[in-house]
């Protein structure tokens, strides 16, 4: 009797915990800012260990040196032990290049890195989020010491079970709370993962904000009109070249005949 009565308590923990427990991950996916636990106020923590860093910016740059930005910033993520994520190349009506690049650089180094990025060119403009996720963190931590003592209890009662019912009875109670702390140690690992590394998504525009009517942009576009009529031009004369010694060869067999 005394076993059910004890069995019985646990499984109504577990239930509230559960529900706790999914409504926390509801809260953490759709609106993780507006979360908050009472028993985060007396953790020895302070807000800030937990921060998620990302920035935007974008920078413009000559026709001639759009290339040779592009490879410096690569060359920079490497230099600082990053990874590029995401990168896309794009062309407008005006014939400009866009090239725009995602790269993930260690969190303690980003600062840095945003300076370095402006040394290659200045930014046209650039924005820095810093999101503090600590007290989700703590909260997670919560839980999950909550659900592990738990699940202590439920083991040290299985093994004081009498009967092969109440032994299942409560092994499927573990297996729910198992289910939690599982999830709950993915969110963790998730805001691990994020504080790791900080996030910079750099567009880096050929020539933009250049108007049809600006001396400039024709300028440009003349240099590369002459760079492309040089190089077909070139292209041709390679081909036609033998093509003309042949024919004066043969026609000069045609007069010896």
């Amino acid at each position: 009797m005394k076993f059910l009565k004890t069995l019985f308590m646990l499984v109504i923990l577990s239930a509230c915990q559960t529900n706790v427990t999914e409504e926390g991950f509801a809260e953490i996916a759709i609106e993780p800012y507006r979360m908050a636990s009472d028993s985060i106020e007396s953790s020895s923590k302070s807000p800030g260990e937990y921060i998620i860093k990302s920035a935007y910016g974008s920078m413009d740059v000559s026709t001639s040196n759009f290339d040779k930005k592009v490879d410096e910033f690569k060359s920079l993520v490497t230099q600082y032990n990053g990874n590029v994520s995401d990168s896309y190349l794009s062309t407008n009506y005006q014939g400009l290049k866009s090239f725009s690049i995602t790269s993930n650089i260690p969190a303690e180094d980003f600062d840095q890195f945003i300076i370095d990025v402006e040394n290659i060119k200045d930014f046209s403009d650039i924005s820095i989020n810093a999101n503090d996720v600590t007290t989700y963190v703590l909260d997670i931590d919560s839980r999950l010491s909550s659900l592990m003592n738990e699940k202590k209890a439920l083991e040290e009662i299985k093994l004081e079970a009498k009967t092969t019912s109440d032994r299942l009875e409560v092994q499927n109670q573990l297996r729910y709370i198992n289910q939690d702390i599982e999830m709950l140690k993915g969110q963790k690992e998730y805001y691990t993962n994020a504080i790791s590394y900080s996030k910079l998504t750099l567009n880096i525009r050929e020539g933009s904000g250049i108007s049809l009517f600006s001396w400039n942009y024709y300028f440009e576009r003349s240099l590369n009109w002459i760079e492309s009529i040089v190089g077909i031009t070139f292209s041709i004369g390679i081909i036609a070249f033998p093509i003309f010694l042949i024919f004066l060869l043969i026609k000069k067999l045609r007069k010896r005949d």
